[in-house]
């Protein structure tokens, strides 16, 4: 297709590679199938195609609510390949073989296979199907889907393919980190990670093959080609899914949102849990010149400050320039990098360093890695060498992660630099792996590309597990499947400007779905510097993910933009501390269960349309509605879901909003229609499913409270640190009539303790909390949007202080 758009003639880093059919007949479908085994494990078909290739699908239990399908075919030659799917246990089934078919039946789901024509049908558990797509046509008879089958490219190689049909109100999801907007119907998306070169184009930094349908099911693809999702693109009623490997192997998942979710986590790796000081905010120097001398004099402000803060990250120029991937200290800006970190940990900073596993060919060390052979090749045998700083940085080789020499020196050299004191790295880059690269191991880069940032966090979290004793947290760029067990990702390189903002929350979101819940990203934007307002609502939002770090290439900290602006972000830092045991809590659970920290409103509800179209706003665990401002002047809409939602009460007062106010619900005499706003009456509860327009002034924090939740918080400190939270505030949001009389948190500690937390309000006002864990904190309660007077409360039976949330000390 010809364009005329700037950035589709825009140079990238290592594009993936064309898929070029060898011909007009290239498309070869599967036509027929023969059972060659059958049983307990699962079915094993005999294929045909319509040109006559043969080959095995294999059909068996992945899951109690997945099966694995996998289509090879007949004499294709294998190669060096990574799987990254695995089955946690060996499932089993009831088979089925009625005339001219093949069953599975699962518990939660069942597969009929019709032999010939070929085609299959998913059924879940609710009578719900989802069908193959075979054989659709357009007025002039051609194919306008790709059906389940092979395609033989120009290169005599095979790209596989698979079709299913798409339902009119069915929205797709996940496929990593998209800032298109999490809602991928009508799109076409490259499973490729990218250096995107900002954040609101197509590309991206994080690809994951994780397809999430809000129609109950989901698809998992174990390859780390450039897997190709057409999804209703091409034909509005059927998704593709292209995969140019030797194998096609997928998993068919059922079950809501969430259940997929588990699935994933269960098929690939639970995510890593950050340590609890993780969830403090990051500080960078930014990307640009740094000394020690500067190091410490942020600090000094920070703590003078009592700004919340940590971890200090130092960025690219701890290393001299032109030696950016060395691993070693600029001792002229750093004489003593060892003092330097260890009067940081004595403030109570952890320190983060940047780093990329792209070696300078202006490098002390790059000579001996050549000679040794630790960097990738070109298929001619020379090392591949070439620019991926856009002009910043010397040329650069790669290194080649599946060489053993390069794994252990490299090593070495991370280890070396986090002898002195670092507690974190910040793995940037890894997605320049070109298509046509060789490795050691005989992989190809159409192979490697998508693999690599895994092997890449791999050797980066094994070594920071044995520096800290500890944890494996990696803060990276790039990702593929499975990368969540390295912990943190941040979205990339955002422009300081709304749009971009507006963005890097949809792709964030979006990297929620894909089976990865914990993220950030750079407050302010990184390119460019942002005005008070933009940065403000930033950091709001920042503070109000996952994981917050102020990061750009100028300043970001908050008192470099005037004192109203650092007021309110100092507030917003604020609230985040107190909310660090609701926080910490959640991201266990999320471990757990493989949902994210920040929750779509799809993930609850994929069966209200409204829900997919407010893809701006996320639920922060499960009873914290999080709206950021994406646009100058303080007014957006928001869309309430079922339930009451109090306004935070914390900061400025919202603002009187004009014009007539609606809070009835939905269908009840009064309320306003589906997709009407209305205005949030002033401080005062929403009631949902609703739309309603809502203004916040510039101190006050995009977010509204459960009506019936209860909330640990605690007193905001300077920083998160690791010990017991010493005091802790249950905040009993607006209890009323059952059942919210009766309320329920839990308390973790970073050994993986629970204490349960129980809440009870009598009818004469009397409040008694019961704990039930190793946890004994002194525990306070505090009930805002409580319509009654004085009351009582205690304990585990002893008397206790009914308090305000927030408090006035912030």
């Amino acid at each position: 297709m010809s364009s005329l758009h700037p950035r589709d003639h825009t140079a990238y880093v290592a594009p993936p590679p064309p898929l070029v059919p060898a011909g007009p007949g290239a498309l070869d479908p599967v036509v027929s199938a023969s059972v060659a085994r059958a049983g307990a494990g699962g079915a094993t078909l005999d294929v045909r195609t319509a040109a006559g290739r043969t080959g095995t699908l294999r059909l068996r239990p992945a899951t109690g609510t997945a099966v694995r399908v996998t289509l090879r075919m007949d004499d294709v030659p294998t190669a060096p390949r990574a799987s990254l799917v695995t089955a946690p246990h060996d499932g089993r089934c009831t088979i089925e073989q009625p005339p001219n078919a093949v069953a599975l039946r699962l518990g939660a789901l069942s597969v009929e296979v019709r032999l010939s024509p070929f085609s299959m049908e998913l059924t879940d558990r609710h009578g719900r199907s989802l069908r193959q797509v075979t054989d659709v046509r357009d007025p002039n008879g051609r194919l306008t889907v790709l059906p389940l089958g092979v395609t033989e490219l120009t290169d005599g190689s095979l790209a596989h393919h698979d079709s299913w049909t798409a339902e009119p109100d069915e929205h797709f999801y996940g496929l990593g980190e998209r800032f298109t907007g999490p809602d991928l119907r009508g799109q076409r998306v490259e499973c490729w990670g990218q250096d995107a070169l900002g954040s609101t184009g197509t590309r991206s930094y994080k690809a994951v093959p994780f397809l999430l349908s809000s129609r109950g099911y989901a698809v998992l693809v174990d390859t780390t080609t450039a897997a190709t999702f057409d999804l209703a693109h091409s034909n509005t009623g059927a998704w593709s899914m292209t995969v140019p490997d030797e194998v096609l192997d997928y998993c068919l998942i059922s079950g809501t949102p969430a259940e997929c979710l588990a699935a994933y986590r269960d098929l690939t790796a639970p995510a890593l849990l950050p340590p609890r000081w993780a969830f403090g905010p990051w500080i960078s120097g930014g990307f640009r010149q740094d000394s020690a001398a500067d190091v410490r004099a942020r600090a000094r402000r920070i703590r003078e400050h009592r700004f919340p803060c940590d971890v200090l990250h130092i960025d690219t120029y701890w290393q001299p320039h032109g030696s950016w991937s060395d691993m070693s200290w600029d001792t002229e800006a750093f004489p003593d990098p060892r003092g330097l970190v260890e009067a940081l940990a004595g403030e109570g900073f952890h320190v983060s360093l940047w780093m990329n596993p792209h070696i300078g060919v202006n490098s002390a060390h790059y000579a001996e890695a050549n000679r040794n052979g630790w960097f990738l090749r070109t298929a001619s045998g020379s090392t591949w060498v070439g620019q991926v700083w856009g002009g910043a940085h010397p040329d650069t080789a790669l290194l080649d992660l599946t060489h053993p020499g390069a794994v252990a020196w490299f090593g070495d050299r991370i280890r070396q630099a986090m002898a002195g004191g670092a507690c974190v790295l910040k793995t940037d880059f890894g997605e320049a792996v070109p298509a046509d690269a060789v490795a050691h191991n005989g992989m190809t880069g159409d192979r490697l590309h998508n693999l690599y940032p895994l092997l890449y966090n791999d050797l980066v979290a094994e070594v920071t597990r044995e520096a800290t004793a500890d944890h494996g947290l990696t803060w990276g760029r790039s990702t593929w499947t499975g990368g969540q067990r390295h912990g943190a990702k941040w979205t990339g390189d955002p422009n300081a400007d709304w749009p971009d903002l507006a963005a890097t929350l949809r792709a964030g979101l979006s990297l929620s779905l894909s089976g990865h819940p914990f993220w950030s990203h750079d407050i302010g934007g990184f390119h460019g510097t942002p005005d008070a307002e933009l940065f403000v609502r930033w950091a709001q939002f920042g503070l109000l993910s996952p994981l917050s770090r102020f990061h750009g290439m100028t300043s970001r900290l908050p008192w470099d933009f005037g004192e109203e602006a650092y007021t309110a972000v100092l507030h917003a830092a604020r609230l985040r501390m107190s909310l660090l045991p609701h926080l910490h809590a959640a991201a266990v659970e999320s471990v757990r269960t493989g949902e994210p920290l920040a929750r779509p409103m799809a993930l609850d509800h994929p069966n209200r349309p409204d829900a997919h179209a407010a893809d701006l706003q996320y639920l922060l665990g499960p009873d914290l509605l999080v709206a950021p401002l994406y646009a100058p002047g303080g007014r957006r809409q928001v869309w309430f879901p079922p339930g009451e939602w109090l306004p935070y009460a914390g900061g400025e007062q919202p603002g009187k909003p004009t014009g007539e106010q609606h809070a009835g619900r939905g269908g009840e005499p009064g309320a306003r229609k589906s997709g009407e706003p209305g205005n949030a009456p002033v401080g005062e509860p929403v009631t949902g499913p609703a739309w309603h327009r809502v203004e916040l002034p510039l101190a006050t924090a995009p977010l509204w409270l459960r009506a019936g939740s209860l909330l640990l918080t605690t007193a905001p400190a300077d920083r998160a640190g690791s010990a017991p939270f010493p005091e802790v505030t249950a905040v009993w949001v607006r209890p009323q009539a059952e059942p919210s009389r009766t309320a329920r948190a839990v308390l973790c500690d970073e050994d993986g303790h629970r204490t349960v937390i129980t809440a009870r309000l009598s009818g004469d006002d009397r409040l008694t909390l019961r704990t039930e864990g190793p946890g004994r904190p002194r525990l306070r309660v505090a009930l805002p949007g409580f319509p009654h007077g004085a009351l009582t409360a205690e304990v585990d039976g002893v008397p206790t202080e009914v308090g305000l949330w927030p408090g006035g000390e912030w």
